[in-house]
Order: C-alpha cells, then sequence, then structure tokens
C-alpha cells in the first residue's frame, strides 16, 4: 500500500499530460513538446522511485530510457503522418 502513492502520483502526471495533449489537438508542434516532457517525466519518477528503494542502478535507468523512447518516437511517428 505504500507504493499505492507513487504510482498514484505517476498517474495523476501522466493524466494531466494527457489532457494537455487533447487540448492541444489542434497543434501538433505542442502535442510533441507534451510527448516528449511526458517521456522525461516518465524517466525521472521512474529514477526517484527506484532511488527510494534503493535499488536505483544503471540497467534500470537504461530500461526506463528505452521505454520512453519508444513511446516518444512512436507517438511522434504518428503525429507527423
Amino acid at each position: 500500500m505504500k507504493e499505492a502513492k507513487h504510482y498514484l502520483t505517476l498517474g495523476a502526471v501522466l493524466a494531466v499530460g494527457f489532457g494537455l495533449y487533447w487540448m492541444f489537438n489542434f497543434n501538433r508542434q505542442v502535442q510533441i513538446w507534451i510527448t516528449i516532457g511526458m517521456g522525461c517525466v516518465y524517466v525521472l519518477w521512474g529514477m526517484i522511485y527506484h532511488a527510494l528503494r534503493r535499488e536505483l542502478y544503471l540497467r534500470i535507468i537504461l530500461e526506463y530510457l528505452l521505454v520512453a523512447g519508444l513511446a516518444c518516437t512512436f507517438t511522434i511517428f504518428l503525429l507527423s503522418r
């Protein structure tokens, strides 16, 4: 239950990001920057979460970077079509 606060925080931040994404559906450039920002927040959240649990390793950081990078690349590719 202690970890639920962390996941709720991530969910709330991403929900705000999706809300902004939807609000700016007329401006693809802003949506791209929101996508990049959400990816950065996801990586930062993962680093903070694992640092608090004292299990922050390079492998974990690379995994978060890879997931965020793939999600951003996929979303930006779809936006540029």
